[in-house]
């Protein structure tokens, strides 16, 4: 045996041992990754799949469902079958279900998902279910979430009984796939096939897949009939059976899944070894042998590389063994050390009888693995290497015929190797050939010979500073070896091939770079033949963040696994790239730069003067490529241009490089190679997409410029100077303790090493040990070099409506109100503060303020410029002499205040103006560079014009930075200026609580959250109410508490005095005479004035309660105030599923929440928050009893027999309401998938429990972290990439699970349905969900730009559209509101509440180019055309085909079923020109539109829509006169005086004429002074419209209800609307509403 295993061993595994000739199957050369070789072989073997997605296995799960919705047919000329149930616990049940039923069964997961499906693992096992698991291995979830590679989920499951195999690279995957599957259909065993997580799974290389002729050839049919292949088989089956035995079969009924109690357990469970497991070793060696036989390539359960004659040996599993390999062969080339290599493929039966053999005698043996495991004795492939020796030591103190182990070495002295154990590559951490050199070097006989060790991190490093070198002096201290648990190599050499070509590309995600990466690799790959890999690295973030990409070709094996440290290459399409790396580094000498730039000539003068300086010196060529204005010109739709911008340095790379040159390439073939790739990647989408990526490429070719002029020291830049303090958002933040929840020493640890592009050197030490951050830590980030485009506010087209710092995802746009005062007054305090004393400044200002305001006329003035003629004014006025001296103080006052600017706007200044002069304050947006991200969403929902977007330069990000100096000064928007009359009662412009500072930084941002993103903007308008509500009521609270602080401790000095006899006045004199040469203390008093009187001792008991309240008071008073931070206690608190909110909300090291946050796992927030609150409330608990202790001893009623044993026994269930409303609330977030989906029964079980959690669901209906599958939440049609468009299926065909229903079904728990355009719906959801004693659950809509294929500015406009088209109607369910359905469910902010449709107004020229108008109902269709999910679903039908048997969806809607057939229906549209085309859309359209109709009219009938309307005018006249009688009263008239007033600027509009009997004062409007914030047509679309000018008119005085025009009323930022009286005396709360329209009228 072991001369047969080394047979192998000077041959590369994997690769063919006989020429492709000599073997019937050599395999089909291709460039794929190991996820897309998976499915080559699956699609054609296997019968179905049950999946859900996990990255990074989910590809393989999208690529079988993509093949089944083609109608792909496998070899059983079956069609395939997919399932993606809820969870990966659900798929493993559907894959053994499938499994039973006698299909072919597969399944793909990774990671969590894995221990998900652990339980269900087992039976698959004892069933004998031979399906294959194939697994993305990656790191589980532990301390921290990382969705990159390790071995964690592979060890995970090697209890099971599963038979494991690892694959090393992509062709392994395949052909381990094929050999595993036949092994397990044998043996009646299920198996996993391993692969590494992103280093296999994502990167795409040279590869031989199996040809379908093999793959029917080699594994046969499910069905076949064979012969039965054990003892065993036959005694259950006979001599033959079915290959994939059918276990639960209607034909041959049969019980699985039994019982079994002592009797009978323990002899099924010993039955398995010997019957089943024992035979799988053997089975796996024919299967091999077999296959070598049919394709050469040669697999064994332990593969060898220069192992036989080797003193050294490395030991491990996937894609390490590679590199491992060519760092064996440079180690014997270079040192002389004779290093081999063995590769474990089959883990499971672990292939001990020939590992035993292959380590006899070595002088060392490294077995590096790819977990950790610490509380075991040994990691995983250590401890079976250990059991192996083991066995050969006691093989060989036996005589060769006692040996018990057959087959084992006989290990007599000498033999034992010593054995290293090593850990390396968790997380995908970069493994370098330096750390296998150090493996080996550790074993060395000079070696340091660590039998544990890490590779590729340190515990120890030199100091960067003081404050460092004092932490790892600390920790050396502590732990005086910890420096030995690191292991580095002496050496890190470069093993590509000779003549190789090594890229790469830093770019930003969603910018095309993966495409581009992996098209370049592909061309390459077809075009000269030769060897490539080409692997993204990235991080769990998405769409803008730093992406990296590396790409190599060679004309021979590349043996290299790594991240390239030497490169040919560097292609850069982020133009920001200097800012936040170094893309020369490791570029060799005469390598090549390309760069997006839009600077023409200037580009090497925008360079960095290092950059500048390494490019001379080491003869780099540079070049540079404006791809974002070819992507503009050529982009086919706005959401394409980003990614179509890195697609253009494909062709820029074949210009600059020397590849066509050195291949003799023709331009022609270049081009027809890439028109090829392009087909095959984006033919799926239509021709015109492959054109426009295919000109895109053309140009980058042809546009590419070099500088040739390049002068070190030439530069445009603004030399600002290094600033090596603080970021400017974290100076505004007190220092703590120092310890793990201080943001002041995290930046010093850790934030530093990521702004300055060191992330990867974190050193091992116990803070990131425990992988927990300070909250609030975004604001060490800046997202300055991830934008080309700002924002730029236009201050005198600003209407102050708030729309753009109520949508803006990154609370980059704050809106603010100052008073003249407070801008004056903080200028001044910052010339003072920093180190400018002033003599005429402060009040010479006071002046210039006074003339400031005579200088404003109106609204809509830009301030700025006044300011400067108010300063020259009142210089100008001052006598002579202080002239010169005050000019020079006021220029420091204009340098302070820069260019910041203000502007005069209705609501804040004329309105208040016109109640007071010298009452205006001055409105300002601005943008915040730290966080903005260039999503432009605040310039889209601006109506006003008032904002743009400009190129983003040096000098214009320094004036952004200048103006947010300014604002972090400014005090925050005074009381004065609030239009919210209450919060609680929600009364007034809700969204105005974003203009205070502390309500608008709720949310820090400096997270890794997609441009644009719609869950951000809607988690932000929640954590602003939360704080909005939380402030007031806190600083009350903090008042009541110093009250009783004070109260106390009064009381107590009155205690001790009461012990004192003070009515002796003789004694007190003497007491005071005695202490005349010293200090007279109370105590010295006491004891005089005592003395020789009987003892009047205070009750220690009662002294030692109350001393205890006080302090437990003053204690939760510290902690309201400043507590461990210095910031006070924070206003809530979030545990957030795994998904995308998780992942932009915690990648280390930036959190932007100032908020106690955790998260556990996909599927369990809901029940984690249930934990919290209960551990939550207990604290809080301890707080109020001390409260309710001291006013009961203030009150003089505390009796311990009485309330001892209540307080023992208080907790949340007896807090008062203003005890629970003092509580922050625990917030349950997540996305469909956890909520909807994986995670739906536990939050099921937090609604009914009645615990009052908050969860907060933001439903994207795509799964948006893992890329975007079909969710079902999902609507009927959406393509996604686990429910793709094909011939056989289009898209998603389950109707959507509506979880506001099922929320309301529960009975116990507020619920809400909303979106992010609908901000008043919203923020009053929010209101009484938090103040409710319930469970509350709020169903946010979420735009997800990327997977719903809309730009990144369109979140509003989609959301609205979503709610208009039936998508997505807002909705209420308020269980205290009555005790109907009808009574509790509210539809209100739906428009068109009584028809199926809303009709909108769609505008186009006519033939003869005369603009035309038409009415058309507003459907689903019409809402999904507008998205790139539904593309598919409409075809344009030219005019010319247009017929009577074409009808509008909603008509086609309207006839019967039997009346649709031979009909098309079609929405309305216009093309480019505004020409009128139509649309058709396809059946499962048509279907999603019907459904969506269906649902509104369920929803309306649960409301009470639909049914008779009650005669309000008969209840009207039961009650008017007590009605007119109230009414009259608070608005100060007689019934008899009652009449319209007549309007300064206009007349009431038709149909609100005053004067109707009984005293109704209709609503009216000033017109004119509308500035169309949209908000009244939102509310009360019925009652108020835009006329011509789109300026507000009132069509329908009783269109809507008189609380929806109140609030009209109070949201106008024009003051405009005055809502009159109530029209139905029946409405609920007039009293209330009246007395808040007062003020209005």
């Amino acid at each position: 045996m072991f001369k047969k295993l080394f047979q192998f061993s000077l041959v590369e595994q994997g690769s063919g041992a006989r020429r492709a000739g000599e073997v019937k199957y050599p395999g089909i050369r291709d460039a794929v990754d190991g996820n897309t070789a998976v499915i080559h072989v699956e699609r054609e073997a296997s019968d179905a799949a049950g999946a859900y997605p996990i990255t990074p296995s989910t590809q393989m799960g999208e690529y079988w469902a993509e093949a089944a919705a083609q109608g792909h047919l496998n070899i059983s000329d079956r069609p395939l079958i997919f399932v993606e149930p809820e969870s990966e616990h659900a798929a493993a049940g559907v894959t053994a279900g499938m499994a039973m039923a006698g299909l072919r069964a597969t399944n793909f997961s990774s990671a969590q998902g894995v221990a998900f499906m652990h339980e269900s693992l087992y039976g698959a096992v004892g069933k004998r279910l031979p399906y294959v698991l194939n697994m993305g291995c990656r790191a589980i979830t532990k301390a921290s979430l990382n969705v990159h590679c390790s071995h964690d989920d592979y060890h995970c499951v090697d209890d099971t009984g599963f038979i494991q195999v690892m694959a090393k690279d992509a062709t392994e995957s395949a052909d381990l796939n094929l050999v595993a599957r036949k092994v397990a259909e044998l043996s009646l065993t299920p198996a996993i096939v391993g692969q590494d997580g992103f280093l296999t799974t994502h990167l795409i290389e040279s590869a031989r897949l199996p040809e379908r002729e093999l793959v029917a050839e080699y594994l046969g049919r499910p069905d076949d009939t064979i012969e039965t292949p054990t003892p065993a088989q036959r005694m259950l089956y006979g001599p033959t059976r079915r290959r994939v035995p059918a276990i639960w079969d209607v034909d041959l009924p049969m019980v699985s899944g039994v019982v079994q109690n002592q009797d009978a357990h323990m002899q099924a469970v010993a039955g398995q070894r010997p019957y089943f497991f024992d035979h799988i070793e053997e089975i796996t060696e024919r299967c091999m042998e077999e296959y070598a036989a049919l394709t050469g390539r040669r697999y064994r359960r332990v593969s060898t590389w220069r192992a036989e004659d080797a003193d050294y040996l490395i030991v491990g599993m996937g894609s390490m063994v590679v590199q491992a390999e060519a760092v064996a062969d440079w180690l014997r080339e270079t040192r002389r050390l004779k290093v081999g290599v063995v590769n474990v493929t089959m883990y499971r039966p672990f292939p001990g009888d020939l590992l035993g053999h292959v380590l006899r005698g070595k002088k060392g043996v490294a077995v590096l693995e790819r977990t950790d495991q610490p509380l075991a004795e040994d990691l995983p492939l250590m401890r079976e290497l250990r059991a192996t020796v083991a066995k050969c030591l006691e093989n060989g103190a036996c005589a060769a015929a006692e040996r018990a182990y057959p087959g084992y070495a006989a290990y007599g002295p000498g033999d034992l190797p010593p054995l290293y154990s090593g850990c390396y590559g968790l997380g995908s951490r970069d493994l370098q050939p330096e750390a296998l050199i150090g493996a080996i070097e550790n074993m060395l006989p000079q070696g340091a010979r660590r039998k544990f060790f890490y590779l590729s991190v340190d515990f120890a490093r030199e100091a960067l500073n003081p404050k460092d070198e004092v932490h790892q002096q600390r920790l050396q201290e502590a732990y005086p070896r910890i420096r030995e648990l690191a292991v580095r190599g002496s050496e890190n050499p470069n093993l590509l091939p000779k003549g190789a070509i090594t890229v790469r590309m830093h770019s930003v995600g969603g910018w095309g770079a993966i495409t581009t990466g992996k098209n370049l690799a592909v061309t390459l790959f077809e075009l000269l033949g030769w060897d490539i890999k080409a692997n993204p690295k990235y991080g769990s973030e998405k769409k803008g963040q730093p992406t990296t990409y590396y790409l190599s070709a060679a004309p021979e094996p590349i043996r290299v696994n790594c991240e390239y440290l030497y490169v040919d290459v560097v292609l850069s399409p982020d133009p920001n790239v200097f800012g936040h790396s170094n893309p020369l580094a490791g570029l060799k000498k005469g390598g090549i730069l390309v760069i997006q730039s839009n600077l023409g000539d200037e580009t090497w003068a925008s360079f960095p003067r290092w950059a500048q300086k390494q490019v001379v010196d080491d003869g780099i060529r540079v070049f540079h490529l404006d791809a974002f204005r070819i992507a503009r010109e050529e982009a086919g739709s706005p959401e394409l241009q980003l990614r179509m911008q890195g697609i253009a340095f494909q062709g820029a790379f074949f210009a600059a490089s020397p590849v066509m040159a050195n291949a003799g390439l023709t331009e022609e073939r270049l081009f027809a190679a890439v028109e090829a790739q392009l087909k095959a990647k984006f033919g799926g989408k239509g021709a015109s997409v492959v054109a426009n990526n295919l000109q895109v490429v053309r140009r980058g070719f042809t546009e590419l410029r070099e500088i040739t002029r390049k002068t070190v020291g030439e530069s445009r830049r603004v030399e600002a100077r290094k600033d090596a303090g603080l970021p400017v958002m974290l100076r505004g933040l007190p220092e703590a303790d120092g310890r793990v929840g201080d943001i002041h020493r995290f930046w010093e640890q850790t934030g530093h090493f990521y702004a300055t592009g060191k992330g990867s050197d974190n050193l091992v030490d116990p803070f990131i040990g425990v992988s927990m951050m300070p909250a609030a830590s975004g604001v060490f980030r800046d997202m300055t070099g991830i934008r080309f485009e700002h924002p730029e506010w236009i201050p005198e087209k600003c209407t102050a409506c708030g729309e753009c710092y109520t949508q803006c995802p990154d609370s980059a746009i704050p809106g603010l109100v100052s008073s003249v005062a407070d801008v004056f007054d903080t200028i001044v305090n910052r010339i003072e503060t920093g180190g400018r004393p002033t003599r005429f400044l402060r009040r010479a200002s006071r002046t210039a303020e006074k003339k400031l305001r005579g200088l404003i006329a109106g609204d809509g003035v830009a301030v700025r410029a006044l300011v400067d003629q108010a300063i020259d004014a009142t210089i100008a006025e001052a006598p002579e002499a202080d002239r010169a001296r005050m000019a020079e103080e006021f220029a420091l006052f204009r340098e302070s205040l820069g260019g910041f600017e203000f502007c005069t706007t209705k609501p804040y200044w004329t309105a208040k103006e016109k109640k007071a002069k010298g009452s205006g304050g001055l409105f300002s947006i601005t943008v915040n560079p730290i966080t903005c991200k260039a999503c432009a969403l605040c310039v889209t929902v601006c109506g006003d014009g008032a904002l743009r977007m400009v190129t983003q330069t040096e000098e214009s990000v320094a004036k952004l930075r200048r103006d947010w100096g300014l604002w972090l000064d400014l005090p925050s928007t005074p009381k004065e200026f609030s239009r919210i009359d209450s919060l609680d009662e929600k009364i007034g412009a809700l969204e105005t609580l974003l203009l205070d500072k502390h309500n608008y930084q709720s949310m820090n941002c400096g997270d890794g959250a997609c441009l644009g993103c719609g869950e951000k903007t809607g988690i932000h308008l929640f954590t602003s109410t939360v704080t909005a509500l939380m402030q007031p009521r806190v600083k009350a609270f903090v008042e009541r508490l110093d009250g009783l602080i004070a109260s106390l401790e009064q009381r107590i000095r009155l205690k001790v005095t009461e012990s004192m006899d003070v009515g002796d006045t003789r004694a007190m004199i003497a007491a005071v005479e005695a202490a005349r040469d010293g200090d007279l203390t109370l105590a010295r008093l006491s004891d005089r004035v005592s003395a020789g009187k009987p003892s009047r001792p205070i009750d220690p008991d009662w002294m030692r309660t109350v001393a205890r309240t006080l302090e437990r008071l003053k204690d939760l008073r510290w902690r309201y105030v400043e507590g461990p931070t210095k910031r006070g206690r924070a206003e809530m608190g979030i545990v957030n599923s795994t998904g995308c909110t998780s992942v932009w909300g915690s990648t280390w090291p930036y959190h932007p929440y100032p908020f106690p946050w955790t998260s556990h796992l996909f599927q369990d927030s809901p029940s984690v928050a249930m934990g919290l609150f209960e551990g939550h409330m207990a604290k809080m608990a301890e707080g109020f009893k001390a409260v309710r202790l001291a006013e009961l001893e203030l009150a003089g009623e505390y009796l311990p027999e009485v309330h001892e044993d209540f307080f023992r026994r208080f907790d949340w269930h007896q807090f008062s309401r203003e005890e629970w409303l003092l509580c922050p609330p625990v917030v349950s977030v997540g996305g469909d998938g956890a909520m909807y989906d994986i995670g739906f029964q536990n939050l099921s079980r937090a609604l009914m429990s009645g615990m009052p959690i908050k969860v907060l669901v933001v439903d994207t209906q795509v799964y948006s972290n893992t890329g975007g599958q079909a969710c079902t939440s999902g609507f009927i049609g959406q393509v996604s990439d686990m429910a793709p468009w094909g011939s056989a299926r289009h898209g998603k065909q389950e109707t959507r699970k509506e979880i506001s229903l099922i929320g309301m079904a529960h009975r116990t728990a507020y619920v809400m349905q909303g979106t992010v355009a609908h901000v008043n719906h919203l923020i009053e959801s929010f209101i009484d969900g938090l103040n409710s004693r319930r469970p509350a659950l709020f169903n946010l809509y979420a735009v997800c730009p990327p997977e719903h294929g809309v730009g990144d500015d369109r979140s509003a406009d989609q959301s609205k559209l979503a709610v208009e088209s039936r998508a997505y109607p807002l909705f209420r369910f308020d269980p205290d509101a009555g005790t109907t359905f009808e009574e509790c469910v509210s539809l209100e902010g739906n428009p068109a509440l009584e028809r199926d449709w809303p009709t909108y107004a769609l505008k186009y020229r006519d033939e003869s180019g005369e603009e035309k108008s038409m009415e058309l109902p507003l459907t689903f269709a019409d809402f999904a055309v507008t998205e790139a999910r539904f593309a598919k679903h409409f075809r344009k039908a030219p005019p010319e085909t247009w017929n009577d048997d074409m009808m509008p969806v909603a008509d086609f809607l309207a006839l019967p079923g039997n009346e649709r057939e031979g009909r098309f229906p079609f929405i309305w549209g216009v093309d480019g020109k505004n020409r009128l085309l139509r649309l058709l859309v396809t059946e499962d359209l048509a279907r999603a539109t019907e459904e969506r109709q269906a649902f509104w009219r369920q929803l309306r009938g649960l409301a009470g829509g639909g049914r008779p309307a009650v005669d309000t005018g008969a209840i009207a006249e039961q009650v008017r006169a007590d009605l007119i009688a109230k009414i009259t009263s608070s608005l100060g008239v007689t019934g008899t005086d009652m009449a319209a007033p007549v309007p300064l600027a206009a007349a009431p509009a038709a149909g609100a004429a005053a004067g109707e009997p009984g005293g109704f004062e209709a609503c009216w409007v000033e017109t004119p002074e509308c500035t169309a914030c949209d908000e009244c047509v939102l509310l009360a679309p019925n009652t108020f419209a835009y006329n011509g000018q789109k300026k507000i008119v009132v069509i329908n005085p009783k269109g809507a209800k008189y609380a929806d025009i109140v609030k009209a009323a109070e949201k106008c930022t024009a003051a405009c609307i005055h809502p009159g009286t109530p029209w139905n005396p029946a409405e609920p709360g007039l009293e209330k509403l009246v007395a808040r329209a007062a003020k209005y009228n």
